[in-house]
Order: C-alpha cells, then sequence, then structure tokens
C-alpha cells in the first residue's frame, strides 16, 4: 500500500536530478532516471503518479516519451522541464498531453505549486476513472456470465432492445435468475444509460406503500405522512429507468394508474392537485406467466401489451448446466477480493456436486453458496465436503415420469465407417423424441436443453415430420 505519492524524475543532468530529488524527498517517494529507456521502464514497474520530463535525453526526445507515458495505465501526469523554453515545442508538448511545462533553472517555490497541482489533478482523474468503474459494477454490464444458446438469446434481445429509448420490456423467469441484472443490462445499453437507474420491489409492499413509493406525496396526504411530503420513485427515475421486480404484485388501482403513466406521462402524487411530468422507460419482471394472470383476471390485459413490448425469457440454471462451472468461478474471484481468501480453483468433485445439484434458488443460490465457502473455509481448492449443507433435491414429478436412460446408441450398433456429430445428434434427439411420446417439453426436459433450441433443432435436421402420424399429433404436442 502505497504511503507517499510517487515522482519519477527522467533527465541526464545528474545535478538537477539529485537537487531537485532531495528538495521532492521531504514530501513525496522520489524515482530517477538518466535516459528515456531507463526512464520508462522505471515507469512501467513504480507506477508514478507524476513524472518530471526533460525534453533532451541522450537517446531521444522527451516529447516522444510523452505519448508513451501516456499509455501506461495507471498512466501518470506528467510535467515538462527543458533548458530552453520553445513556443513550438511548449504547444507540441501540451497537444501530447503534458500537464505543465518548466523552464531551467526552476524556481523552487513555483515548481513546489507545480508538482502539487499536478497530484490533484492525478488524483481528481484517479477518482473519476474509480467512479466510471464503479458506475460499471452497479450496472452490471460486465457480469453477465454465460455462453447456453438460450443465455446468450436472452443477452442478445436484451441489447437489441435497449436501442429503443422507450419499448416496454418484459423479464420472464424463476426467481434468482437474474433478471435486475437484465434490467440493469438493458438500461446500461440503451440511451437512457446516464440518467437514473430505480428499482421497486412490488411484492415487498403493502398496497398502500406501493401507490406512494411510486407516485410520491404531498405533505399531510394521509396519516403517518412526513410534514414535508416525499418524492416518489417515477420522479426518480425521471430520464431513465424504473425497473417493477415482480409486478404481478401490483395492486389493481395502482396498475390503473400506471398506465396512465405510460400513455399520457403524467400523474398526481398522492395529496396534490399539481401535475407531474415524467419520461422514462419501464422494465418489469415477473416470476410467473403474466399473461396468464392477465386470463385469470389478476393483471390488466391493457398494462400487459404497455410492459410487454419486447418478452424476454431467462432460462433457469438447471436448464444452463454449462454456465454453472464459469458462475461459480466467476463468484470465487469476486469473493476471494471481498473476504482476502486464496482459492485457486473447484476440485472435480465439487465440480460434480455443483453440476448435479437442481438449483431451485437458481443463480442466486450458486452465489450465496459460493459466497459461504469462500467466508467459512479456508482451503485452497474448493472440495466436495464443502458442500455438505446443501440439501438434496429431490427430482420433480414430470423428471420421474420421464423415461429411464438407457443406452440410445449402442457402440455395437455404431457403423463401421464412423458418424457425423450432426448425425448422431440426429439419431439422439429422434429416439428420446419417440420415447417420450413425441411430447417436445418431456423430450427437452430429459436433454435438458431449453424447448425452443430442442424446435429449433428438429426443424434443422426435419424431425417435426419424422413419421404420418406427426400430422396427428402436432396440433396436441405443440401445446404441451
Amino acid at each position: 500500500m502505497r504511503t507517499a505519492p510517487i515522482i519519477l524524475i527522467i533527465d541526464d543532468e545528474t545535478g538537477f536530478r539529485g537537487a531537485i530529488g532531495r528538495y521532492l524527498s521531504r514530501s513525496y517517494t522520489v524515482h530517477e532516471a538518466g535516459t528515456a529507456a531507463e526512464g520508462m521502464r522505471l515507469a512501467a514497474t513504480v507506477e508514478p503518479d507524476v513524472v518530471l520530463l526533460d525534453i533532451g535525453l541522450p537517446d531521444g526526445s522527451g516529447l516522444d516519451l510523452l505519448p508513451q507515458l501516456k499509455e501506461l495505465r495507471p498512466s501518470p501526469t506528467v510535467i515538462m522541464v527543458t533548458a530552453y523554453e520553445q513556443v513550438r515545442d511548449v504547444v507540441q508538448a501540451m497537444k501530447k498531453g503534458a500537464f505543465d511545462y518548466l523552464v531551467k533553472p526552476v524556481d523552487l517555490e513555483e515548481f513546489e505549486v507545480s508538482v502539487k497541482q499536478a497530484l490533484e489533478y492525478a488524483s481528481l482523474r484517479n477518482e473519476v476513472e474509480r467512479l466510471r468503474q464503479e458506475m460499471q459494477r452497479l450496472h452490471q454490464v460486465k457480469t453477465l456470465v454465460g455462453s447456453s444458446p438460450a443465455f446468450l438469446e436472452a443477452q442478445n434481445l436484451a441489447i437489441r432492445s435497449a436501442q429503443s429509448p422507450d419499448a416496454g420490456v418484459l423479464l420472464q423467469g424463476e426467481s434468482g435468475v437474474g433478471k435486475e441484472l437484465f434490467a440493469r443490462l438493458i438500461h446500461a445499453t440503451s440511451p437512457r444509460a446516464s440518467y437514473p437507474f430505480v428499482a421497486l420491489n412490488c411484492a415487498v409492499f403493502s398496497p398502500e406503500i406501493i401507490e406512494s413509493e411510486l407516485f410520491g406525496y404531498e405533505k399531510g396526504a394521509f396519516t403517518g405522512a412526513r410534514t414535508e411530503g416525499k418524492k416518489g420513485l417515477l420522479e426518480a427515475a425521471d430520464g431513465g429507468t424504473l425497473f417493477l421486480d415482480e409486478v404481478i404484485d401490483l395492486p389493481a388501482e395502482v396498475q390503473a394508474k400506471l398506465l396512465r403513466v405510460l400513455e399520457e406521462h403524467e400523474f398526481y402524487p398522492l395529496g396534490s392537485t399539481r401535475k407531474r411530468t415524467v419520461d422514462i422507460r419501464v422494465v418489469a419482471a415477473c416470476n410467473r406467466d403474466l399473461w396468464q394472470a392477465c386470463e385469470d383476471g389478476l393483471f390488466r390485459k391493457d398494462l400487459f401489451f404497455r410492459l410487454a413490448t419486447i418478452q424476454i425469457a431467462l432460462p433457469a440454471l438447471r436448464d444452463r448446466r454449462e454456465d454453472i462451472i464459469p458462475l461459480a468461478r466467476f463468484f470465487l474471484e469476486q469473493f476471494n477480493d471481498k473476504y482476502r481468501k486464496r482459492f485457486r480453483d473447484i476440485s472435480d468433485e465439487a465440480k460434480e456436486v455443483l453440476l448435479w445439484h437442481h438449483w431451485p434458488g437458481n443463480v442466486r443460490e450458486l452465489r450465496n453458496t459460493i459466497e459461504r465457502i469462500v467466508l467459512l473455509e479456508d482451503d485452497d481448492l474448493i472440495l466436495k465436503r464443502h458442500f455438505d449443507f446443501l440439501k438434496p433435491q429431490r427430482a420433480p414429478e414430470s423428471a420421474q415420469k420421464e423415461p429411464e436412460r438407457g443406452h440410445f446408441l449402442l457402440w455395437e450398433n455404431m457403423p463401421e465407417e464412423g458418424i457425423s456429430l450432426e448425425e448422431l445428434e440426429q439419431k439422439i434427439i429422434r429416439e428420446v423424441y419417440e420415447r417420450c411420446g413425441r411430447n417436445k417439453s418431456k423430450t427437452a426436459r430429459f436433454l435438458r436443453i431449453p424447448r425452443h433450441v430442442l424446435i429449433y433443432r428438429m426443424k434443422k435436421f426435419g424431425l417435426d415430420s419424422a413419421s404420418p402420424s406427426s400430422k396427428v399429433l402436432k396440433g396436441i404436442n405443440d401445446e404441451q
């Protein structure tokens, strides 16, 4: 950990370097170099905050070295120093990113002021970079880990939907699949990215509280209202994105008011006669079938159509098992940093546990599982015994009714001349489809792939009409 700012002096005059170095070493950590090559090597090693760079060096010009120094990460703040003041050199140095320009012999008071200003500038620039990285972290843009076809398809659809500044997006999937992460991805890649992202979990609050949270209220609007009133989340999200998690739990009266906001971009806070206008994009999420809720009379159909211009289905973790190990490693690195642990990897036996667990809590459960292990254990590998706390999962009823796993294609039945992977995949899908009674949903569950991926592959292989009976069964099976 640094205790003092680091300053690097690159100058071929030994006397000047020594004098300035002794003067600065009272307050700073000082390194010296007499050539451009040595200076560049030191800069890459010690990561200086400020570089004092002479223009005339024995192996090159400081003006040529300046751009190389600015390309370093973190890049230092550079003060040019020269024995001859030339306007052309000053202009060129400033264009290439120099912070200041001093002429020898330097006035020590003026020199110290310049160094302090350079350090303040460096500190401000580092803070801006830190805030930029924090914004990226909060938006979670870079934390969407996955390579399964269904996940990548959902991610691609989210990014494409973000190009519209106001089209409603409905995210559907089980609890813990990462709906808020996708909402943040849509916001962060949209034209509204520089405005607020505001989230509300509709399942957490009572109907009265939800209304006041969304629309805000004037002072004295109801018993217990704050005397100064309160701005609602609609106003807080103005210009940006409002994320409504578990939107199915919105009370009927609030649904009607929200519909008006989406249609007219205006509303009245509770207890107010003064109309407010807002420009927001709403991303909604639900862990149930929202359209079925409309059919059951639990949700307004007109609001559904406003919210669900684009619908994105997020797959459960058990349906994207190829992503489990990469996700576990991602969380392992994250919690290694958080808890200052040194887990290197996951053992093969532990990987089997991860792959066989049902993960009813999806990615959230996996994240919490890895956090618990990193926090409580002190090994350098995640081991099988670290998962002893996980409750064994019973296979769902539907899975128990599916055919037993047998040898679909025995080695002795393989053609001697070999078979392509595509042909093998086609044969497996055909046989499983028949054994599952030509039911696509059961076939997809048995093969552990999303249903839409199965349908795509069946069309690709021409298996949708594999037998004459398919025309009779098609209408029934497509409903299943």
